[in-house]
C-alpha cells in the first residue's frame, strides 16, 4: 500500500514549481516502473539474481533457484523511495512506500532440488501528483487557477513457481497472473469562478506471463538464464470528463473501450563464481516492450530495454564462531537503458547497493539494502537521483527431512 508524502515538485512538461507525492516522474509512461526482484537480499546486490544461489532469499528472476533453501519460508517485506527530480534550475523531493510482495517457499526436497513457491508480489507501480500555475488575462483581469495532474496504481502479480534438478542442472519455472488498474488523471481549478473540471483515463490491466529458468552449477562457477513472455492481455480503458461550476454538474461523461495489450518479452544470463564464503557474479538481460498498448503517449515511444549488473554477497557463516561471522553482507552495481524514450531521448539509469543480512534464529532472517541512483536522458532537463530503502524479514522451518533411497 502507498504512503505518501506531498511536496513542491516540477511537473514533467514544464519547469515550474509544482506539488508532488510518489516515486518518479517516469513512471507516467507505459506500465509504470517494472519491479524485476522483489526481497532486500536481491536489492542489495542491485537486483543480480540470475546465478546467485541463496539459502533463504525467494528468487522470482530465475525459478530454477527456487530448490536450493533447505527451509519452508515464509517472506514479507516494505520498500520505501526518495526521489530527489531536477528541471533545469529547480529540484524537489518526493517519496512513497509499499509493501514489497507476501511470498512462501516450500523447500519439498533438498537432494532433488524440488521447491515450491507462492506468492502476491508487485510488478508495475505508478505513483506520482503533480501540480503547476495557470494565469491567463480576460479583458484585462487576470484569471488563476491551477492544474494538478496524479497519477496512481499498478500492477500485481500471483506468482506460482517450482523448480527441480538433475545432476549439477536445476530447471524452473513460474506462471504470473497480472492484474491491476492504472489511473490517471488531469483537474483543472479555475480560482475566480470556482469551477472544476476533470479528466481521466484508467487501465484495467489483466493477463499472464510464463517463465522458464535454468542453473548449471559447477564446484565454483554457475551459469543460469531465464526466458518470459506470455499470450496477449486485456485491457479495459474508461474515459471519464466531468466538470462543476460552483456545486452543479455541468458534464459527466464516461466512456469504456476494451481492448487488448502485449506483455513484455525478456531473456536474461547470469553467472556467479564462488571464492570461500563469497559469491560473485553477473547479469545481462533484455526486455522488448514495443508492443504494449498500455498508456499511450504522444512524448512517448516504448522500446527494447537493456540491463547489466554485478552482484557480491559474502554469506554468514553455517556455525557463526564470532558475532560477525552471523551476518551477511551484500553489494552490486547495475545500468539500466529504460523501456521507453522521452520527448526523443533514451532514458538511462545507473544505481549502486549495499545490504547486509542478520539471523534472528536458527532460521529466520533479517534483510535490508539500500540503492542510491540516476534516473534520466544523457541530454534533456529532467533526471532524477533516487535512493530505495527495502526491509525483509524471512522465517524458516524445516517442514521436509531427507529420507533414505534405495
Amino acid at each position: 500500500m502507498n504512503t505518501t508524502l506531498i511536496s513542491v515538485c516540477v511537473f514533467v512538461c514544464t519547469a515550474v514549481a509544482a506539488l508532488a507525492q510518489g516515486g518518479s516522474n517516469y513512471s507516467a509512461i507505459g506500465l509504470g516502473d517494472i519491479r524485476r526482484s522483489v526481497g532486500a537480499l536481491y536489492d542489495g546486490m542491485a537486483g543480480t539474481a540470475i546465478a546467485m544461489p541463496s539459502d533463504h532469499g525467494i528468487n522470482i528472476v530465475n525459478p530454477a533457484l527456487l530448490g536450493m533453501s533447505p527451509y519452508t519460508r515464509l517472506q514479507a517485506g516494505y520498500r520505501f523511495n526518495q526521489h530527489l527530480v531536477s528541471q533545469g534550475d529547480l529540484s524537489t523531493r518526493q517519496n512513497n512506500g509499499e509493501i514489497d510482495g507476501l511470498m512462501v517457499l516450500f523447500a519439498v526436497d533438498t537432494l532433488r532440488g524440488f521447491g515450491v513457491s507462492f506468492g502476491v508480489i508487485p510488478y508495475s507501480s505508478v505513483n506520482y501528483l503533480t501540480e503547476r500555475p495557470l494565469s491567463t488575462p480576460v479583458d484585462g483581469t487576470p484569471l488563476t487557477g491551477r492544474a494538478l495532474q496524479q497519477g496512481t496504481g499498478g500492477t500485481s502479480a500471483i506468482q506460482i513457481g517450482a523448480s527441480g534438478r538433475v545432476g549439477n542442472l536445476y530447471a524452473g519455472i513460474s506462471m504470473q497472473a497480472l492484474f491491476g488498474v492504472i489511473s490517471l488523471s488531469e483537474f483543472l481549478y479555475v480560482d475566480a469562478i470556482n469551477e472544476r473540471v476533470q479528466s481521466s483515463t484508467s487501465y484495467d490491466v489483466r493477463g499472464m506471463l510464463l517463465r522458464a529458468g535454468f542453473l548449471y552449477r559447477g564446484s565454483s562457477v554457475s551459469v543460469g538464464g531465464f526466458i518470459s513472455g506470455g499470450p496477449q492481455g486485456s485491457m479495459n480503458t474508461v474515459y471519464r470528463a466531468a466538470g462543476l461550476l460552483g456545486s452543479s454538474v455541468y458534464i459527466d461523461s464516461t466512456l469504456s473501450v476494451s481492448g487488448t495489450t502485449d506483455f513484455p518479452i525478456s531473456l536474461g544470463v547470469g553467472a556467479s563464481t564462488t571464492i570461500g564464503r563469497a559469491v560473485v557474479g553477473a547479469d545481462l538481460e533484455w526486455s522488448d516492450h514495443s508492443g504494449v498498448d498500455v498508456n499511450p503517449r504522444r512524448d512517448a515511444q516504448y522500446d527494447r530495454s537493456l540491463r547489466a549488473s554485478l552482484g557480491y554477497s559474502l554469506q554468514a557463516a553455517h556455525y557463526a564462531p564470532t558475532f560477525w561471522d552471523k551476518w551477511g553482507f551484500r553489494a552490486g552495481l547495475s545500468y539500466q537503458r529504460m523501456y521507453y524514450t522521452y520527448k526523443g531521448s533514451q532514458v538511462h539509469e545507473y544505481a549502486a547497493a549495499a545490504g547486509f543480512d542478520f539471523p534472528l534464529g536458527q532460521s529466520a532472517t533479517v534483510d535490508a539494502a539500500v540503492q542510491g541512483g540516476y534516473r534520466g536522458p544523457v541530454t534533456g532537463t529532467l533526471s532524477e537521483l533516487f535512493a530505495r530503502l527495502t526491509v525483509t524479514v524471512s522465517i524458516g522451518e524445516q517442514w521436509f527431512r531427507p529420507f533414505a533411497r534405495d
